[in-house]
């Protein structure tokens, strides 16, 4: 046992450079949602998609001119021409597509928080059944070690021969290299919380955390509220106005301008005066903008026109398969209970019961060491597959959670 001990601490002393924080897994999942960085470049996005709504009425720029010289007559005179062109596409279709933009980067991260939620209830369920099966190997450990210590003191006084003793120290010696295994096991999963919340120590939680979850009535139809699916169908919405927004970008465009010049030597035929530099003439102009070629604009909404039929397939695709997943899981979810209700109300206590009887039968010399190695070694393996089946079935909810976008 000591040597188990030194051992353990080493390791301690190896992985655990950094201090151990205990968590509970809502302060994980918090502190993930705030520190993550695939949350923070959603955001980024979301916030991106905002600033460009206030682009949505965006005109080009105004074409300014001047003309001077010798146009009108001998004299000089000068021209200012301003001419502003208005694309059919400002007049709302525009801000409709930046609109429908904003809200599929705001769906994009809920996803990501879905995403991230699930990752850390994965890694911190895992980590739970990691710690519960450290105590199993350290109990078992130790029975192995009082196993080892009788066979020893039989084989010294005479009343057994060198195999069992071989057989004790094999065991004991299975069970260290289990629990090596274990640790660095803890410390991987440990470190992946770490690097999903963003920590500077590493994050520790405690070895009763194991136990079954809790998951609310489950309604058949309850995938339509995973956020991945929302974000499907709000591509739908995007492709739908960058179609109509690609319609009104081909539709003529809209001039309006206004100019001022002087024509020197003019005459008013009213008064007979002449017009001299200082006499400015003004008036205004409007038109549009017709495309001669129509051919590359027609691509664009026929083009636009197919984004939107993929969107719609992937969404329908997407929602099938949402659907087919969360009867599966259901289904799995209702074998694991079985199991762990079979093991709660059946095997665990018959497995207690074996570990009980095994150690007084032994020390009693009621029996030989071949069974009692098997009474504990089928006591403990029922326990193990207990902890196994504990984990499948939380596992199971989490996934169900993930589905139905459930925090």
């Amino acid at each position: 046992m000591k040597k188990i001990i030194t051992f353990i601490l080493t390791l301690t002393a190896f992985y655990g450079q950094s201090q151990h924080r205990m968590v509970t897994l809502d302060q994980v999942i918090e502190e993930a949602l705030q520190n993550n960085g695939s949350i923070k470049a959603s955001q980024y996005q979301v916030e991106s998609r905002k600033q460009l709504q206030k682009a949505s009425f965006d005109l080009p720029k105004v074409d300014v001119s001047l003309m001077y010289g010798e146009y009108n007559s001998y004299s000089s005179d000068n021209n200012i021409t301003v001419i502003q062109s208005i694309p059919f596409s400002a007049f709302g279709s525009q801000g409709a597509l930046n609109r429908a933009l904003t809200t599929s980067a705001t769906l994009h991260k809920s996803v990501s928080e879905n995403e991230i939620i699930f990752q850390v209830k994965q890694i911190y369920a895992l980590l739970a059944f990691a710690k519960a099966r450290r105590l199993l190997l350290l109990r078992e450990d130790s029975l192995y070690e009082g196993f080892l210590k009788a066979a020893s003191l039989r084989y010294r006084t005479g009343e057994t021969y060198l195999l069992e003793q071989s057989t004790a120290q094999s065991q004991r010696t299975e069970i260290t290299i289990q629990l090596q295994q274990n640790q660095a096991e803890i410390f991987k999963l440990q470190s992946q919380l770490k690097t999903l919340i963003h920590a500077q120590d590493l994050p520790d939680i405690s070895s009763s955390e194991l136990t079954p979850m809790r998951l609310d009535e489950l309604d058949t139809t309850s995938y339509r509220e995973n956020p991945s699916l929302a974000y499907a169908r709000q591509q739908v919405e995007v492709a739908h106005r960058e179609k109509k927004f690609q319609g009104a970008k081909a539709a003529p465009d809209l001039q309006v301008g206004f100019f001022s010049q002087t024509l020197t030597g003019a005459l008013n035929v009213e008064t007979g005066r002449l017009a001299t530099s200082h006499d400015r003439f003004t008036g205004f102009m409007v038109g549009i903008s017709i495309p001669l070629w129509y051919a590359p604009h027609d691509a664009r909404v026929r083009s636009a026109e197919f984004n939107k039929r993929a969107s719609e397939s992937n969404l329908n695709y997407y929602q099938q398969s949402l659907q087919n997943e969360l009867q599966q899981a259901s289904q799995q979810l209702n074998a694991h209970r079985d199991n762990l209700e079979y093991y709660e109300q059946t095997s665990l206590p018959n497995a207690e019961f074996i570990l009980k009887q095994a150690q007084v039968s032994f020390q009693q010399g009621e029996i030989a060491n071949t069974e009692y190695l098997l009474g504990i070694r089928n006591a403990l393996g029922i326990k193990e597959n207990y902890l196994k089946t504990l984990n499948d079935y939380n596992q199971s909810i989490i996934y169900i959670q993930y589905l139905t976008g459930k925090k």
